[in-house]
């Protein structure tokens, strides 16, 4: 194959790709819209009206709020058990099964706990959110982190790219991809967790606003209400979380 034959040959292939990935985009971003189009008819068709539009919108601003705080500390948290587990082989030896156990604690088994020391209070769900997020994420991690090439270490060593340095430049772009794809999944369970834990609480957010429609028996509003909410968790899953995952693709090792 002669040179111009390969270079006419790898435009056509990546102007294919390209094309493909487009279609692909476009694929989905239909997808998307014909859901978003169908949740917003279905609400409005069931009588948006008779929903207490500024409560449910206060009740998700709290309960999101709630959750990005301990996803914040949970990812802070994961970042430092990661780093010190890596340490050596003696602390991962005596620490990953540890860990394993206490993942398979469930975190609503401390509710009585945390109720006794801070009373029923916000401050309890975002203690079970950190307790229910920060597995998924720290186990990402550290399979990322067993992961990474020697001969990337070695280099950042020889270049000076040691202690702050190297977690900057080094450690955090490759861990990016697990931070986002571990996120994902803390989220999920996050969302399923805070229904439950302001329902037993008895805070102010969307699990209260909806359980207070299924104890007065209103049928209408609460299917608004979950219809509703599941409208607003996917916007938040496409335009936030989708696009971290395809922006973290650029940090993936070779």
């Amino acid at each position: 194959m002669s040179f111009q034959t390969k270079w006419c040959y790898d435009k056509g292939m990546r102007y294919t790709h390209n094309i493909k990935t487009l279609r692909k985009r476009k694929h989905v971003l239909t997808i998307s819209l014909t859901f978003t189009v169908f949740l917003l008819l279905l609400i409005l068709v069931l009588g948006f009206t008779t929903l207490d539009a500024k409560q449910f919108f206060f009740g998700f601003g709290e309960s999101l709020t709630r959750v990005s705080m301990a996803y914040i500390v949970a990812v802070f948290l994961a970042m430092i058990l990661t780093i010190f587990v890596s340490a050596s082989h003696k602390i991962e030896a005596v620490s990953l099964p540890i860990l394993d156990v206490l993942q398979s604690f469930p975190s609503f088994a401390l509710f009585p706990l945390f109720v006794v020391w801070f009373g029923k209070t916000a401050i309890v769900t975002i203690f079970i959110l950190i307790i229910t997020m920060i597995w998924p994420i720290l186990f990402t991690l550290l399979t990322a982190q067993k992961q990474i090439k020697q001969d990337v270490n070695e280099a950042a060593k020889i270049f000076g790219a040691t202690g702050w340095k190297y977690f900057y430049y080094v450690l955090l772009p490759l861990l990016f991809p697990a931070i986002i794809t571990g996120s994902i999944v803390s989220w999920g369970e996050a969302w399923e967790a805070i229904i439950a834990a302001e329902i037993i609480v008895g805070v102010p957010g969307v699990g209260t606003y909806l359980a207070q429609a299924g104890t007065n028996n209103q049928t209408h509003i609460l299917v608004i209400g979950i219809l509703l909410l599941l409208l607003l968790l996917f916007i938040l899953n496409k335009y936030i979380w989708l696009s971290l995952l395809n922006s973290s693709t650029r940090y993936q090792q070779e």
